[in-house]
């Protein structure tokens, strides 16, 4: 195996002479000069310039330059004791920087604050651990959400240096239904009845009925022979057809960011809050990530990894039609930002717009299916009220 090559310098009385002996057995070499008298400078191989050190008595060979496997051999060998320093600081910061010193549970009660606590330990979580990662803190949370499902509603484990803070919603047990007052199911707004689900108390509306704000759909009064017998708690959900106008505005020009597929990760040394970069950088890019891996606060040093998303700007003038399609879209998205996941549209229709040099105006008009249900106590309807119904 060729180790690599070195320059190397030979001195002494007629070096010239004494290397000419060497080339004889068949020493290959290149570079070869004569510095004066005393000195030349020649390259050779590594393996050659042992035998040559091997057979000198009388003259001074150095070397001057490494290159190969060689280089990295001597550089190594004359910076062992840095290197291995060097390597064992690396481990040792990594090991710090990922132990936990601190747990703090977010809630006010001391109970919660124990359990999550408890269940943390119990999971190898707890002081002086090594913190999990991303991964296996949501299989954490997974777990200790299952295990308590009655006591716990939600968690979150955030990471903040060697600190994890964890933050948690308590479950809220709804109050027996036996302790609700009697009441009667209402409209919460205007609206055409689709869908009635009554499971307590009487109907009093018809599917295509239209209803305003506070009608009775599902009454909590019994009544027999236009007589109140008795009152219930009605219990039930309604769905109608409802209708909103929304105002919007969108400009006609447009830009738009586009996030590609393209991902790498990128390690960044800041030094003097100075950033170098090991690799290129996007053009245009999204950083989704950043995890400092190492970071002394005493010494100016910081290594860090960021996850990046390689971008595109797309900048585009809007004819009056795509602007047009544009801004019915932010209305639909203005209108499905307030509807729960059985609620939807069910048309819309743009009723007028205008276009300036910059924007373009439109009113939309939305058909929804929305649940209006709301609840009302039986004694707070009007007597007269009452008895029309």
């Amino acid at each position: 195996m060729n180790k690599g090559y070195v320059t190397i310098s030979i001195t002494g009385k007629n070096p010239s002479l004494f290397f000419k002996r060497f080339i004889l057995n068949k020493i290959k070499y290149e570079k070869f000069k004569q510095l004066n008298r005393n000195t030349i400078i020649v390259k050779i191989s590594y393996d050659d310039y042992l035998l040559l050190e091997s057979k000198n008595t009388v003259y001074d060979i150095k070397i001057i330059r490494s290159y190969g496997f060689i280089k990295y051999v001597n550089f190594f060998k004359s910076n062992f004791s840095f290197i291995i320093s060097f390597v064992l600081s690396i481990i040792f910061l990594l090991l710090i920087s990922n132990l936990c010193f601190q747990i703090e549970v977010v809630h006010n009660d001391k109970e919660i604050r124990d359990l999550i606590k408890n269940e943390l330990s119990s999971l190898g979580v707890k002081k002086l651990s090594l913190i999990p990662n991303y991964e296996n803190r949501k299989k954490i949370i997974n777990k200790i959400i299952n295990n308590n499902k009655n006591e716990i509603e939600w968690l979150e484990i955030e990471r903040l240096g060697s600190k994890l803070v964890v933050k948690v919603t308590e479950r809220k047990i709804n109050p027996d239904e036996e302790n609700l007052e009697n009441r009667h199911i209402v409209a919460k707004k205007s609206g055409i009845i689709k869908k009635i689900e009554a499971s307590n108390g009487e109907i009093q509306k018809k599917v295509n009925d239209y209803v305003t704000k506070g009608d009775i759909i599902i009454s909590g009064n019994i009544i027999k022979d236009d007589t109140i017998k008795g009152q219930v708690v009605a219990k039930g959900v309604v769905y109608a057809e409802t209708w909103y106008n929304v105002k919007v505005e969108y400009p006609l020009y447009y830009k738009e960011i586009k996030y590609l597929n393209e991902i790498k990760n990128n390690f960044i040394i800041t030094f003097f809050n100075k950033s170098f970069s090991l690799k290129k950088n996007y053009t245009e890019s999204y950083l989704e990530n950043k995890k400092v891996l190492i970071k002394d606060k005493v010494f100016p040093f910081e290594l860090s990894i960021e996850k990046q998303r390689k971008t595109k700007v797309i900048n585009q003038r809007l004819t009056s039609e795509q602007a047009l399609k544009k801004a019915e879209d932010l209305a639909m998205k203005k209108i499905n930002s307030s509807l729960s996941k059985d609620e939807y549209i069910i048309s819309k229709k743009a009723l007028n717009y205008s276009v300036d040099d910059s924007k373009i105006m439109v009113d939309v008009f939305f058909k929804v299916y929305e649940n209006i249900t709301d609840y009302v106590k039986v004694e707070d309807i009007p007597e007269d009220t009452q008895n029309s119904e």
